[in-house]
């Protein structure tokens, strides 16, 4: 019978290990899928402010276009009708054209800037988050291992061995 205890005994031991290890292994686990979660996140918010830039460079440049074919119908209808491009007034029409168009083209970059900034915003933080994410992983393993020795030691330690009643077949002291 004492050998089934010592037998058992020694069983709990290695499974209180096992099953501190486990836990251990599976915080590090759970950091790692944690953080290459928040790495992807991050590419993606890099790729979403990449494309708003280009997108807004793409706008900018179709308002451009779209300007230079209003001055073209502005000189066309002015020549059309006799007049001269180098009155005054036609002078400030087209000029207010122009002005309007660069405004547009501007505008449009600016908000391709402005949402790109937001992109790139919020990717910085995935990467902080990734890289809390780990720490924080390594703080809940080392929790796990303190808390499995702790555990250990208080069952199995030197007070749990104080702590035992004496069994055997001693006689009593009175008696």
């Amino acid at each position: 019978m004492a050998e089934l205890a010592a037998i058992a005994g020694t069983v709990g031991k290695v499974a209180a290990i096992g099953g501190t290890l486990l836990q251990v292994a599976g915080n590090m686990q759970a950091g790692r899928e944690q953080e290459a979660r928040f790495n992807y996140e991050q590419k993606v918010q890099q790729q979403q402010a990449d494309e708003a830039e280009a997108a807004s460079q793409r706008d900018a440049a179709e308002r451009h276009r779209e300007g230079q074919f209003l001055l073209s119908q502005q000189r066309a209808a002015i020549a059309g009708s006799g007049g001269s491009v180098a009155e005054p007034s036609v002078i400030d029409l087209m000029g207010d054209t122009q002005e309007r168009t660069a405004l547009a083209a501007e505008t449009d970059i600016y908000k391709g800037q402005q949402q790109a900034r937001g992109y790139n915003d919020a990717a910085k933080v995935a990467g902080v988050n990734a890289s809390n994410a780990m720490s924080a992983a390594r703080l809940r393993a080392g929790a796990s291992l303190f808390a499995g020795v702790s555990d250990m030691y208080s069952r199995f330690g030197q007070q749990a061995m104080q702590s035992r009643t004496a069994t055997g077949t001693a006689a009593p002291l009175y008696g």
